[in-house]
Parts: C-alpha cells; structure tokens; sequence
C-alpha cells in the first residue's frame, strides 16, 4: 500500500492553525453532530478561570452527570490567557470537542480566539467593561450577554473572585442549579470568611443576571444523583493511584510540566501509604535514585518530560545491563527542546523506543485514558520486577491534564507480582550465587542487599553471569566475545514471555471492518467518538489501538490489519512515528495518515471530517 501525504490548503481558515497533514485536500466544515454541552470560560491567568470549570465541573459530576474538562494555559508565570472547557453528557464523555454552546469570557482574547468555535444559537457572556464584541464575526444565532463581572469587584477581590462572578452569571444563564455549585463550593474552601465571601458574590451576580435577562438557554441535562460513586481524575492522578496499588515506596524527580503532578500526588499521599518521596537537583540524580531503589527490592516510579528524560537515558541503560526494576512516566509535550511546556503531542513515541545506548528490551506502554493509566500503571510495575527490565508509561499533556468523571477503579484481580525475588533459604542452596545466572527464559533469581548469601555485583559493563566485568577480569578476556553475545541475548530471550503477558493491542468496534483506524495514547477518545458517528451512518470501521509499543506486537498487528481493505493511521506528530514502527515490524504500510502536530489534541468531529474525505 502507498502511504502519500499532502498538505492542506493553509487558506482554509477552519484548519490553518492544525498543523494538520493527510492524504486528500479539505472540502467543507466540521461535523456538528449532536456532541456533548460544551462550555468554555476565558480569561487572563490568575483570574480564576480553571477554578470555575472545576467548580462546575464536580457540582455536575456529584449530581449524576459525567463530564470532561480541558485547560489550557501558556507556559507564562504571569498573563496570558487561560481556558477550561467542560463538556457534560448523560453518559460518559470520550473526549472533548471543540465547539461551545456557551462561552464565558473575562478577557477580548478569550472571545476573539473562539468566534468560530461557537455553536449555533450558543450564548456568550463577558465581561461588560473588559470585551467589546466585533458584531461582524459574532456567528448568526449566538445571543450575546453583558454583564459586568470583573468591574463589580474592587482591588485584589477582583482577580481572585472574579471565577465566582462569572459563575453566577453563567447559572443565571443556564439555569444551572445554583445550590449544587454552592454545595460544592462549601467543600472547596477551607477558610469560612473566604467561603463567605465568594457564596455572597456567586448568589449577588446570579440575581442580577437573572433580573436582566428573562430568557435563558436553558441547561439541556436533567441531573440526577444515581448512587454510583464517581470520581473527578486526570491521567497524572490514575498513574499515582496506580502506582500506590501497585506498592509504590519511593518516588523521585525533579518537576517538569506535565509530568510534575504524578510527583505532586505521590508527595501529597506519602505519609499515608508510606512512600518516601525525593524532590532531586536534577533528573540524572533522581533516575539514580530510582536505581538504587529497585537494586534495593523497593519498587519505585518517577516521572518526567521528554526534556528530562533526555538526561536519563545514559542511565536507563545502566538498568538495563544491571537488570534492575525502573519505571519512568515520560509526559510528551510540544518540542522539540523546551518547546511548549505547557501544550500537548505525542512526537516522543521513536525517542523513548531507542533511548540510550546499545540494545536491549524494554517496556512502553502508551495508555490512551485514565482507566489504563490506572491499570497499566499498576502492570507495568508487576512486569518491570518480573521480567527486571526498565518500563517507560508514555502519556502527554492532554492526557495528564485532562479531568473527566470516571466510576472508581475496579481493583478486584489486581496482585503484586515480584518475579524471581529469592530468600536466604534458597541462597544457602545456591552458592555460589549468580545473580545474571543464564535461563530459558532470560530471567536470573534476584537478591537484594543484606541477604545472607546473596552478595553480587552490578556493574554497568558487559559481564559474565556472577557479575564481574568481562575485559576487566583475566579470566574472562579471551572469551569477552562470547560473555557479550550470550548477555545481550540473555536480555532479548524474556521477549516471548513478555508480549504473550501484556495486551499489547485492542481492537475496538467490529472485529473485521472495511476501514481500520489504527492509533495509540490520547489520541483513543477522539478516534472512538469518531468511529461510533461512522459505523452510525453505516460504515464499517474499527480501531486498533497499540497500547504498547514495546516490545512490539508485530504478530498480532499484522493479523488485525490484514484483515481490512484501507488502514488510517492517526497520531500527533508530523512523522508518523507508530506507521513507521508498523512498517519496520510488519511490511505493512498505511493507506492515509492523519497527522496533527500544532500542539493542540485531536477532536471526534475533525476526524470524522477527514476520515469521509480519505474514503471519497
């Protein structure tokens, strides 16, 4: 198959800002088909604005409503504009789109950055003194709404409070009931004279509004508490209560956005679970840290984006060589270098497969929402200590930072697993020790320090199986070139083992289709929104997801895409990184691919636009 892409047309407004490469050229607009009620607030940093999604955001969750919320901030310590859409359905949302049905703005950029993305017959509220609407670009239907907000309050109340103004201007709206927000809020402040304060502002703001406007567009979802016990979640969270599951007792790093949260939460719980927590000077110490940790029998995690990761990767092989238990989360980010620390991407897929030197196996798992962050997390801690090879959790900005309403995790079934971890009982019948002892399946008995008997030697050389460097010892020097092929293939024989262990794919939707979309990571929620609109119009498409992309799965892949007539891949980077991977393993190559790299997330409506233009 012939993998041709070509550029859209930059002219095209709805998609000149994409970043976006494809195999066919644009033809018309966005789906918009029925999609969750989205809402948008905007407005300068430090004015509140992710506090008052939230606030929504768990008011409607605690009330039988699932939701889905997106922040978006630059990488500023002051100004800028910050956004948080959140989406609210009766059942469980996916992912998030990209056009609003209400958008509250505190700030002209606020407005003027979403004229476009305005629904039909959408309301817009914004500050009376701070936006001045340009009538010509306010779409045909939307109602717009003054009220002064920010110019309400005085001096430093205005910053700090201006959130629950408009909060009370948007239930005014909406008819969002006001009691649930005010409920929520009470369990948000901890301090009784701020409390006080902000539900005398909330409900002040909310009877104004209501008395200036009479017609409202009404919230479209009936709440309704069904029992069910819920949660309000990013990815980054998921991986730390995975991570605690799974036995986690040290963690370390040094904070890089949008890894540091995974950081910040295990930090947060470490009294409580018994973590011992490590803020290092830099990332070569803390992936040392985390060495030393798994080389002493505790099971560790840490945490870092590519930038960080970049200054571990000598030491990631050492754990290879050593075969020492590492897990390491590597949130992507916008780059290359610094790039946007504060945007989302999935360009670090090739990087993390082949960081450090030489060869050896290792574990990539790519989770594409805050479930497998939570399952996976837990896994890949059980299959670093089995298999003693480094893992690597590869997510990114969206995913991290995305909060969604999800059920609790079920944790039935979930048992820690050490692997070949042996007791001074078994030493004593096994002297001399080999602890790189060679075996059928790769994998050497593991003591650790202060074992009686169960003294060895790590070292990040080439070695024999009790340790010992291999040019380094007399001894071994004539037959160096035997001890380095039988090490490496000592590492490369637990490969089997591992890929018959882990889910490496799944197929979503039919089991044969006419079209597969194949992806990985984040991009998961668009791409199943997406073909759920598809197979309703009567197509007949699937989605394979690689949930992990190393060791690759290149049996199981090859048998799932042999089976459709037309492969798109979708993924965000300007490479195709995961298509080339296919390739390399398999001999397969995509039909189309359906490139994002703008720093943005995908949405179900995009890809539903493009996948129909691939396929005429």
């Amino acid at each position: 198959m012939e993998n041709v892409e070509q550029e859209l047309n930059n002219n095209d407004y709805s998609y000149k800002r994409l970043g976006y490469s494809s195999t066919i050229t644009q033809n018309g607009g966005i789906s918009m088909n029925r999609k969750p009620f989205t809402v948008m607030f905007g407005g300068p940093a430090g004015y509140g604005i992710m506090s008052a999604g939230t606030l929504i955001a768990k008011a409607a969750s605690r009330n039988g409503l699932w939701t889905f919320v997106v922040n978006e901030y630059p990488s500023l310590i002051k100004g800028g504009l910050n956004t948080c859409a959140v989406s609210f359905d009766k059942q469980p949302v996916k992912a998030h789109e990209e056009r609003y049905e209400f958008l509250a703005a505190l700030s002209q950029q606020a407005l003027n950055q979403n004229y476009e993305k305005l629904a039909e017959g959408a309301a817009v509220l914004y500050d009376s003194d701070a936006v001045k609407p340009d009538e010509s670009k306010v779409p045909a239907g939307v109602n717009l709404y003054p009220v002064k907000l920010i110019g309400a309050l005085t001096g430093e109340a205005a910053k700090v409070m201006a959130n629950s103004a408009m909060v009370g201007a948007f239930c005014a709206l909406t008819d969002f009931p006001l009691a649930l927000v005010a409920d929520t809020m009470k369990s948000e402040f901890k301090k009784a004279s701020v409390l006080e304060q902000n539900l005398a502002l909330l409900k002040r703001v909310y009877e104004q509004t209501r008395q200036q406007y009479s017609g409202k567009m009404l919230f479209p979802l009936e709440f309704r508490a069904d029992g069910n016990k819920k949660m309000l979640l990013n990815g980054n969270d998921a991986i730390a209560m995975g991570a605690l599951k799974a036995g986690v007792k040290f963690a370390a790093g040094y904070p890089m956005t949008p890894g540091s949260s995974v950081l910040s939460y295990l930090a947060d719980h470490a009294a409580e679970y018994g973590v011992v927590f490590k803020q290092a000077e830099d990332e070569i110490a803390a992936v040392n840290m985390l060495i030393g940790a798994g080389y002493a029998g505790v099971r560790a995690i840490g945490s870092t984006s590519g930038g960080g990761f970049a200054l571990m990767t000598e030491a990631l092989g050492f754990a290879a060589i050593g075969e020492v238990p590492l897990v390491i989360v590597e949130a992507q980010r916008g780059g290359p270098s610094t790039g946007l620390p504060t945007r989302t991407a999935q360009a670090d897929l090739n990087f993390v497969a082949y960081a450090s030197q030489g060869e050896f196996p290792r574990i990539i798992v790519a989770p594409g929402d805050v479930e497998e962050c939570f399952t996976e997390t837990f896994r890949v801690l059980n299959l670093t200590e089995k298999y003693q090879v480094p893992g690597i959790i590869l997510t990114d900005k969206y995913l991290a930072d995305s909060v969604v309403t999800h059920p609790y995790f079920e944790e039935q079934g979930l048992t820690i697993e050490r692997g070949k971890m042996v007791d001074e009982a078994w030493l004593s019948e096994q002297q001399p020790y080999q602890r790189y002892l060679h075996t059928a399946d790769g994998i050497s008995p593991r003591a650790i320090p202060g074992q009686k008997g169960g003294r060895h030697i790590v070292t990040s050389y080439t070695h024999g199986e009790d340790g010992f460097y291999s040019s380094g010892n007399q001894e071994y020097a004539e037959m160096e070139p035997e001890i380095t092929a039988a090490g490496i293939d000592k590492l490369f024989a637990k490969v089997p083992a591992l890929l018959r262990e882990i889910p490496a794919i799944k197929l979503h939707g039919p089991q044969t289709a006419e079209i597969t979309i194949v992806s990985w990571g984040s991009t998961k929620g668009a791409v199943l929104g997406a073909i759920d609109e598809l197979n309703q119009e009567g197509r007949n498409v699937n989605f394979l997801q690689i949930l992990y992309p190393q060791p690759f799965p290149a049996e199981a892949v090859q048998t799932a895409l042999q089976a459709s007539k037309k492969i798109i891949m979708v993924e965000g980077n300007k490479t195709s990184q995961m298509a080339g991977m296919i390739r390399m393993h398999t001999g397969l190559s995509v039909n189309a691919s359906l490139l994002k790299y703008d720093s943005r997330a995908f949405t179900a409506s995009l890809l539903v636009e493009k996948i129909k233009e691939v396929l005429a």
